[in-house]
């Protein structure tokens, strides 16, 4: 009777949302077929100077990777701001204009040959901007989550929820409904070490709930030092969370 009820309730856990969608992700097949376009090439270039980068770094250093867009890569003050984590070298593989199919695409480059205690992601409202759905952007996030759950399974994943701003805020509904599907996969997966962090709080405006402009460079797209600042409030204590745990 006791392997009965054993069995009964492995079936139980292993029908749970949570379950399920972690077995979805980890049952993708080993080699993870990627769709290439000749668009990826255009990032050649700084796919090679990450690679002359990472030639000088020392064999020996435990990794943070910052990637995904231009809002990774224009975060120019990284390494200072992340001075807290002063047992690791922080990487900035951002490159801009970048999506998440690129980044897919990439991803050995960007993140796995670092073999990082943690990553950073943020990346998707290109994809929003240059026309496709928040479905496409989503299935793309978990082509992303499969590459990183069989690629990098010791590292920590953070992503950063697609951010509203003045050049973009048309799309902002299709950004909120982008984030509302990566942010309940995430929570489904009930993961300690996958976490979402939600942007828009540190920049919607209290007074009439749109993009405070003064965080944001000329293009209005963006962000400046303060905007940055801003940022690094919120992700220093959730990077925290995701090493500690």
């Amino acid at each position: 009777m006791r392997h009965v009820l054993v069995l009964i309730a492995l079936s139980i856990v292993g029908c749970t949302p949570r379950f399920a969608e972690m077995r979805a992700l980890l049952d993708a097949p080993e080699n993870i077929i990627l769709p290439f376009d000749s668009s990826y090439l255009e990032f050649a270039p700084v796919i090679q100077f990450f690679e002359r980068q990472d030639a000088s770094l020392p064999d020996s250093s435990r990794r943070i990777v910052f990637t995904g867009s231009s809002s990774i890569r224009m975060w120019d003050s990284l390494a200072v701001d992340l001075d807290t984590f002063s047992d690791y070298l922080i990487l900035n593989r951002g490159f801009g204009g970048s999506t998440l199919p690129e980044v897919n695409y990439y991803f050995d480059t960007l993140i796995s040959r670092h073999n990082p205690a943690a990553v950073v992601l943020y990346c998707g409202e290109n994809d929003i901007a240059d026309g496709f759905t928040p479905k496409e952007v989503y299935e793309s996030f978990r082509t992303f989550l499969k590459l990183h759950l069989r690629r990098t399974p010791d590292a920590k994943l953070l992503y950063l929820g697609l951010k509203p701003s003045p050049a973009r805020w048309e799309l902002w509904p299709e950004f909120e409904e982008t984030n509302r599907a990566i942010a309940q996969l995430i929570r489904r997966l009930d993961s300690p070490h996958i976490r979402y962090l939600d942007v828009a709080s540190v920049m919607l405006s209290p007074r009439d709930g749109r993009p405070d402009p003064t965080i944001f460079v000329q293009d209005s797209l963006h962000l400046n030092r303060q905007g940055y600042e801003r940022w690094r409030e919120i992700v220093i204590p959730a990077l925290e969370a995701l090493l500690d745990c």
